[in-house]
């Protein structure tokens, strides 16, 4: 069996679209997938499935949410050796041993054109923030905080041509690639 990191977007925000990950594994082996794992309660989940193509393990985690809970919410579905590629990557080493919460990478749910990523880095050159994009995912060094950057959510999905995405810090990444080796 494939095993599968799913990545739910913008639950258990707040107050918003609350959904309790001991719920949702039950829901998720319900519908057919095995070995069922969360981390912390952003929507980070680790499955095993017979599925073999992340668009349909996306789709299907996506419906199970929608029917158990009655949120909507996308989801974005990467491999084991996906996620292991950009701990390995690792475009900004010495941020990441020194701030590991304020180094997030946004896993994108397509890959943006060549020319929208080239604009992108023209214009965050003289941001404090460095960026880093490779493929479908944006790495963002925010230096002090996240939540005072404008190098976030609408912000850069507009720049990289509407192509959206949700975003885990360096210290989820790490621990979603742990769980896949065990």
């Amino acid at each position: 069996m494939a095993v599968w990191v799913s990545l739910l977007r913008g639950i258990n925000l707040g107050a918003r679209n609350k959904v309790a990950m001991p719920l949702l594994r039950e829901a998720l082996t319900e519908a057919g997938f095995t070995d069922v794992q969360t981390y912390v309660q952003s929507g980070n989940v680790v499955t095993s499935s017979r599925h073999r193509r992340p668009e349909r393990v996306a789709a299907l985690v996506s419906e199970v949410v929608a029917a158990r809970f009655g949120i909507n919410v996308p989801v974005v579905v990467r491999t084991p050796a996906e996620l292991a590629a950009v701990l390995e990557w690792n475009p900004f080493p010495a941020a990441v041993a020194a701030r590991p919460k304020v180094v997030q990478v946004t896993h994108l749910f397509g890959t943006p054109a060549p020319a929208d990523v080239e604009a992108l880095l023209a214009e965050v050159a003289g941001l404090p923030e460095q960026v880093a994009v490779r493929g479908a995912d944006v790495v963002v060094d925010y230096v002090d905080a996240v939540h005072t950057s404008k190098v976030q959510g609408a912000w850069l999905t507009r720049r990289l041509g509407g192509v959206d995405g949700t975003a885990r810090n360096w210290r989820t990444l790490t621990a979603l690639v742990d769980l896949t080796q065990r």
